[in-house]
């Protein structure tokens, strides 16, 4: 093959080519798409209703990204990075430069819509720019429906704007109407209650004569009472004292009490600590007395025993010999030191149990004693607590005395008080009638201007429902105008084939969003009459 150096013709013919790319990606993005759509309309979009909305809505987007909105016709790096992101294709940094860069046929570092479609769909873009749009005939044609459909839609845009301009003036004068009738029974209300207070006033100073009146009555009662107060408060802190130092007294006492009971417990503990020891002894001694007595009655046995079988003829001599033998023995064994010892722990258990005596009844005593201690401390305990209960009561009515006192005070104050307020309120009572006749006046002024206001406000409204009135009327306009514009748009989409198929494809998409602007009461209307048309 040969380069475009060595192929003149090749190189111009890539140079016009080119050229014509920027010229179409020089053009709105509009007018991008719809050449798209007429270049490649039987190979990807008319069978395929979903991929020819997507254009629509790619082309949305651009014209929304493109500071110059309708009038744009590319996009820089970072909003055509936004345009990916908005259609679920979020690019990194590094990928986005690669987009640009692969879809970026013309090598400016921008964007157009052709190009990205060239790129979405992969489609050649030589192929694209020579690609045949409309013929005469269809072009005048779509003239025809395209000023059919920018007519409904002005019309529709005018009625739509008519309405809401009227919709609102209405709105307004209603709300200025309302505002005025109520402005008009607050002024009515206003002069009523001015004569009211008029009324209250004069009522207030008469009554104000008679509390200072009884003012003066209330004052001389408190002084009075402030007197039996402080009397009653000195008496009742006398009381008090008092009774502080018979609890004091009974506090000591009982105190001196107690310590004495814990000596006495102590001395009964120690005493019943001896009688345990004294008895323990006594045991003791018992146990082994009854030891010694237990072997002198073994030994009494055994001799008698050994006795009767020295003695007993039905044994045999061997039996019996034996027997005398060991009976003689234990006779010659002495047995003086088991007397004594019988002797000794009987005259010792005597005097342990006298002991145990001994001590038991001087525990008793010990006791005794240390019960009439506790007895003495819990009397003791209970003046103390009479004397502390005494003493809360002296509080208790002391400190009753003392808010009497004050309270007494607090009245004859709030009985100067009151007289000078009631003098204040009598001299204010004038002052506010003569204020209430002039708000009178000044509010039978202001219920005349709300009367004026209101009529105003109820013309400015009638005027406003004309005007909402007229606004319907343009909407029937407009109707008329879609009316044609649908009957043009259906004869051009009816045709089975020709160019420019993508063009009126756009059309009516325009004509649909247009419809956006109508009431769906009025649509409805239009269809039904069309259907009967057909």
């Amino acid at each position: 093959l040969q380069s475009a150096a060595q192929n003149p013709k090749r190189e111009d013919t890539m140079s016009m080519e080119l050229e014509l790319l920027k010229k179409l990606s020089a053009k709105p993005y509009k007018e991008q798409c719809i050449w798209f759509l007429n270049a490649y309309w039987g190979k990807f979009f008319k069978e395929d209703a979903k991929m020819t909305e997507s254009v629509w809505k790619w082309c949305d987007i651009f014209q929304t990204l493109d500071p110059k909105k309708k009038k744009g016709c590319e996009l820089n790096e970072f909003d055509a990075h936004r345009f990916l992101e908005q259609i679920g294709e979020t690019l990194s940094v590094k990928d986005m430069r690669e987009f640009v860069r692969d879809v970026d046929i013309d090598f400016n570092r921008k964007v157009s819509i052709t190009e990205y479609l060239v790129c979405r769909f992969k489609v050649e873009w030589k192929e694209l720019v020579v690609a045949p749009q409309d013929d005469e005939a269809s072009k005048a044609e779509r003239a025809a429906a395209q000023k059919a459909v920018a007519e409904a839609s002005n019309k529709a845009e005018e009625a739509r704007k008519a309405a809401g301009e009227a919709k609102e003036a209405e709105i307004a004068a209603t709300k200025a109407a309302r505002a005025a009738a109520e402005t008009e029974e607050e002024a009515v209300r206003a002069a009523k209650k001015a004569a009211e207070g008029e009324m209250i006033a004069k009522a207030e100073e008469k009554e104000a004569k008679a509390a200072e009146a009884k003012c003066v009555t209330t004052k001389i009662l408190a002084e009075e009472a402030e007197k039996k107060a402080k009397s009653a408060e000195t008496q009742a802190i006398a009381t008090e004292e008092k009774a502080k130092k018979n609890e004091t007294e009974a506090k000591a006492a009982e105190d001196e009490l107690t310590e004495a009971e814990l000596q006495a417990k102590k001395q009964a503990n120690i005493a019943r600590a001896a009688e345990n020891e004294s008895r323990k002894a006594a045991d003791e001694v018992k146990i082994a007395l009854e030891k010694v007595l237990a072997e002198e009655k073994k030994y009494k046995t055994k001799m008698e025993s050994l006795s009767k079988k020295s003695k007993d003829t039905t044994l045999g001599t061997v039996k019996r010999n034996t027997a005398a033998n060991q009976l003689a023995q234990l006779k010659a064994k002495p047995t003086l030191s088991l007397q004594t010892a019988k002797i000794t722990l009987s005259a010792a258990q005597k005097r342990a149990e006298k002991a145990a005596a001994k001590s038991g009844r001087e525990t008793k005593k010990v006791v005794a004693a240390a019960a009439k201690v506790t007895a003495a401390r819990e009397d003791a305990k209970k003046n103390r607590e009479a004397a502390q209960a005494a003493r809360a009561v002296a509080e208790a009515d002391a400190k009753k005395a003392t808010e009497s006192r004050k309270a007494s005070e607090a009245a004859r104050e709030a009985a100067n008080d009151a007289l000078i307020a009631a003098s204040d309120a009598r001299e204010q009572a004038t002052k506010s009638a003569k204020a209430a006749e002039k708000a009178r006046q000044n509010a039978d002024e202001t219920k005349a201007e709300a009367k004026k206001s209101r009529k105003a406000a109820d013309d400015a409204k009638d005027a406003a429902v004309e005007s909402r009135k007229a606004a319907d009327d343009a909407v029937e306009v407009a109707l008329k105008f879609f009316a044609e514009a649908e009957s043009k748009l259906k004869e051009i989409l009816e045709k089975p084939s020709g160019s420019g198929q993508g063009a009126n494809w756009w059309l009516n998409r325009e004509f649909e969003e247009a419809k956006k602007y109508m009431p769906k009461s009025k649509l409805k209307k239009l269809a039904k009459e069309l259907k009967k048309k057909m």
